[in-house]
């Protein structure tokens, strides 16, 4: 028979291991929508990354463009992913600049994940799935615009299917 004291740091670490999603969920705040997008990524020494999404906010989904870039890399890739967005408090909020440090290697297929912050406190978690032959290491700057005067009705989603409609 074990000492209860033994088990009860062992069940403790056990959960804090098994949970590090939750750690970054609290560190950004209160999930507000999600965004579900496809994107092109190309590089020769500087690359440029362009593509579309689906913001899911509210009761409605809004379509957004996505432009940008990062330095340093080599290659295309595709990427699909999806996001949670937090801090999102007006749909404005969610145009602007986004910033974040990535890494890639992705030759076949591979997963990225990424935060992105705004200047308006707007953050999205990201995973992405990547396909193609790709190798970067860069700071991004990812525009995102939304288009308010085309949005439609719609629930959250459990999950981003692929393609977008």
């Amino acid at each position: 028979m074990r000492p209860a004291f033994l088990s009860a740091p062992v069940i403790l670490a056990a959960g804090l291991l098994a949970s590090p999603s939750a750690w970054a969920a609290d560190a950004l705040g209160q999930p507000t929508a999600r965004l579900c997008f496809t994107l092109r990524d190309a590089a020769l020494a500087g690359g440029y990354s362009w593509g579309k999404g689906r913001l899911y906010f509210g009761e409605h989904s809004y379509p957004v463009k996505i432009t940008g870039g990062g330095a340093i890399g080599i290659g295309y890739s595709k990427l699909r992913g999806e996001g949670t967005v937090y801090n999102l408090a007006r749909l404005s909020d969610i145009n602007g600049t986004y910033w974040s440090v990535r890494a890639e290697g992705t030759v076949g297929r591979g997963r990225n994940v990424a935060v992105l912050d705004n200047n308006h406190g707007v953050d999205i978690k990201t995973t992405m799935h990547t396909s193609g032959a790709h190798l970067a290491a860069a700071v991004m700057r990812l525009t995102l615009r939304v288009d308010p005067g085309r949005e439609r009705a719609d629930t959250l989603p459990t999950r981003c299917t692929f393609p977008l409609r």
